[in-house]
């Protein structure tokens, strides 16, 4: 079966902004390519070779590409797509020259290439973060979250996903409610399960992700603590919270900042990723405007985690 691929250029801060407007356009499939990809490949002394080009690709550039199967409109998907990355700049990301191409690719050629560029990622102290295909000993004290994307996005390697994920290791107590709103394949929602917290509930209003997080989450042997609903933000939530964890756009933290607190319970912890050096300012304001306390401030490469603590 032949598919359109459409490869787009652009920054790593709008790299994660871009794979969604590919989803919203309409893509089956995304796949990410950056030179931090390719050094951990070459770091890895089970791999032999190495494309030397990857190695020649500019660190603060990300390839993304889409991939519509050919019963799509790709005219139309790509019109959506250029009109969603030129709105980028108004959420205060850069994207970059964003140049793109179109090819046409056999469904073998990229369905399990992009694989190669996931190993076991070590995040904090002891959360392990391993693709189904890799094999990885785990060492007594660490906690091994299992992770097959598919085509969604999101294998727990990303910056934004990792200072999340130091903070839950750090603020989940055992019996804990949490609440990951925007949870894409439900990394984070299956790190809090494996951090014993009673019960996590996640949310995605991309219906390939909640798919995907549901499987990751059987895949876990977490399905029976780990509840994952369609919905925007709090809309499918009634419950209320110890912690909450959001890994969105610095935009979508701000709205949230504004609706949270019914769901947070007494002195609550609230966490969130997804925001670009620049935008800090506004996510601090949103939230500092609402009484929350802000408790922790962590910068990595070009994003920033913000833990926040509910005060009336």
């Amino acid at each position: 079966m032949l598919w359109k691929e459409v490869q787009i250029t652009t920054t790593l801060e709008a790299e994660e902004a871009v794979v969604n407007a590919f989803y919203e356009a309409g893509a089956d499939g995304v796949a990410i390519q950056t030179l931090q990809d390719a050094l951990l490949i070459q770091q890895d002394p089970k791999v032999n070779f190495v494309d030397e080009s990857l190695l020649e690709l500019d660190p603060n550039v990300s390839i993304v590409r889409g991939y519509f199967s050919e019963v799509e409109d790709t005219e139309e998907a790509v019109h959506k797509l250029i009109t969603s990355v030129k709105m980028l700049p108004t959420f205060g990301l850069d994207p970059g020259a964003c140049e793109m191409m179109i090819t046409e690719v056999e469904e073998e050629d990229w369905a399990n290439s992009w694989k190669k560029f996931y190993k076991p990622t070590k995040v904090g102290k002891s959360i392990v973060i391993k693709p189904t295909w890799e094999d990885y000993v785990s060492e007594a004290d660490e906690i091994v979250i299992n992770i097959d994307p598919g085509m969604a996005f999101g294998t727990g390697t990303h910056e934004t996903t990792q200072l999340c994920a130091i903070k839950l290791e750090e603020y989940i107590k055992p019996g804990d409610v949490v609440l990951d709103i925007g949870c894409g394949t439900g990394v984070l929602s299956l790190i809090a399960g494996k951090l014993k917290a009673k019960k996590v509930v996640a949310v995605d209003f991309d219906t390939l992700a909640v798919k995907i997080a549901r499987e990751n989450a059987e895949l876990n042997e977490l399905g029976g603590m780990v509840e994952i609903r369609e919905g925007n933000l709090l809309d499918v939530i009634d419950e209320k919270a110890d912690v909450i964890v959001a890994n969105i756009l610095a935009a979508a933290i701000v709205e949230l900042s504004s609706i949270i607190k019914p769901y947070l319970k007494e002195n609550g912890i609230f966490i969130s990723s997804g925001i670009i050096i620049d935008r800090l300012a506004d996510v601090l304001n949103a939230l500092e405007a609402e009484n929350f306390k802000i408790v922790f401030v962590q910068q990595m490469g070009e994003w920033v985690g913000v833990v926040a603590q509910k005060r009336d």
